[in-house]
């Protein structure tokens, strides 16, 4: 039952006079979504990028590969991801069976890495030291696999949501916040929703630093330390699940590229001027101190701003190229995978001079190229390889269905 309350008639065409809002029509139903399936791609694969600078920081080039990275890359991953589900669980008749399908989708692979991949990758860097036997190695480092972890909890909250909104109407109370004449301007209820959101990830990710500080022990302050990311970019993809199921709120956010591209900027001069020296004027406490607070604003701000483009951008593609959509089928592939062969090449390179950037190249190609022939000849070819490594079923249709989104 909806909760009484008028929507100005400007608004109404925004809304779906049956009682269900629709999906948002960035695609038709049964079809794949082009724009967002090649953006999700991308900024899984500069996970790749990232890791491949790993032991470069001292160069600042690579220096700042990882602040780019951290400032939007997985928030704005999240916010697609949160789209995509909310798009998806728009078309499906039982809720509940989307959330026990999707759990096990995105299970299956987590448990695969935390069980092969995540042990791997300690032995291979001698990070497992009295952690050998089960279940302290599950819980010794998450990796780049921690994401899968974030996915898997937001899916029931993403159900929760959905039955919540299914019996209040939450989303018509919030068509009708944004439709108020205080902040239904177009830009005005974008710059709203953008910083409500930014607001709210800083707000958790800091609550969840003081919660975790001084009450992690030593052995495990790598896993728990992604707590604050889970949590943190928990706002950005509840907001692209509500920009999948309310068309007025989609077209709210995405109204210019004006106020994103504000923010982005602002964000970059304050990197360049603390990064670039202004920290060194400070001690080193409070340089650490100081530091950290520019990244948290980055991390928290830039997300929202940079899905806006993002979205603004995917609407556009109708059609990628043939090898764009490879790699866009086999980047969760090459995502799982990567990490370890990115250490492995780093080991052997390090016995041998050679030019970093050199390095670092062979490095992503050597990663890349492995990974994606692994998804080719193992997990498209073998139905188990694909459930293991992709939580893909057996009669499912890649182009119609967003796996891990």
């Amino acid at each position: 039952m909806r909760p009484p309350g008028h929507v100005p008639s400007r608004q109404k065409r925004n809304l779906d006079r049956s009682g269900d809002r629709r999906a948002m029509s960035i695609g038709a139903p049964g079809t794949r979504i082009e724009g967002l399936s090649m953006w999700r791609a991308i900024l899984m694969l500069g996970g790749v990028i990232l890791h491949g600078a790993i032991g470069l920081e001292h160069i600042p080039v690579f220096a700042a590969i990882p602040l780019i990275s951290h400032a939007f890359r997985m928030g704005s991953f999240m916010l697609i991801s949160g789209l995509l589900c909310g798009y998806t669980m728009a078309r499906r008749r039982s809720p509940l069976a989307w959330l026990g399908r999707r759990s096990i989708q995105i299970g299956v692979p987590l448990l695969v890495g935390l069980l092969v991949i995540c042990p791997l990758i300690g032995w291979m860097l001698d990070d497992l030291p009295d952690r050998t036997r089960w279940p302290f190695v599950l819980a010794h480092d998450w990796y780049h696999l921690w994401f899968l972890v974030a996915l898997l909890a937001y899916a029931p909250l993403s159900y929760a949501f959905h039955q919540w909104d299914r019996r209040y109407g939450v989303i018509v109370r919030i068509e009708q916040a944004l439709a108020d004449r205080s902040i239904g301007s177009g830009r005005s209820a974008q710059t709203v929703v953008l910083l409500a959101t930014a607001l709210a990830c800083c707000a958790l990710m800091m609550l969840t630093r003081q919660i975790l500080a001084g009450h992690i022990p030593p052995g495990y302050a790598a896993p728990l330390s992604h707590i604050q990311l889970m949590l943190g970019y928990a706002p950005f993809y509840l907001l692209g699940f509500l920009l999948a199921r309310s068309p007025m709120l989609f077209r709210a956010a995405t109204h210019s590229i004006r106020m994103p591209v504000i923010i982005l900027v602002c964000v970059g001069i304050v990197y360049a001027g603390w990064f670039g020296g202004v920290r060194l004027a400070l001690d080193p406490l409070r340089r650490a101190i100081v530091g950290d607070l520019v990244e948290l604003i980055g991390m928290a701000i830039c997300p929202p701003a940079a899905s806006v483009l993002i979205l603004r951008s995917a609407i556009t593609i109708r059609t990628i190229p043939t090898i764009v959509r490879r790699f866009a089928d086999a980047s969760f592939t090459i995502y799982i995978l990567h990490f370890p062969v990115i250490i492995a090449a780093k080991l052997v390179l390090m016995h041998i001079a050679w030019n970093p950037y050199v390095e670092f190249s062979i490095t992503i190609v050597a990663a890349s190229a492995i990974t994606y022939a692994a998804h080719f000849l193992a997990v498209e070819r073998f139905p188990l390889m694909s459930f293991l490594l992709n939580g893909r079923y057996p009669d499912s249709t890649k182009q119609t269905e967003a796996v891990l989104v």
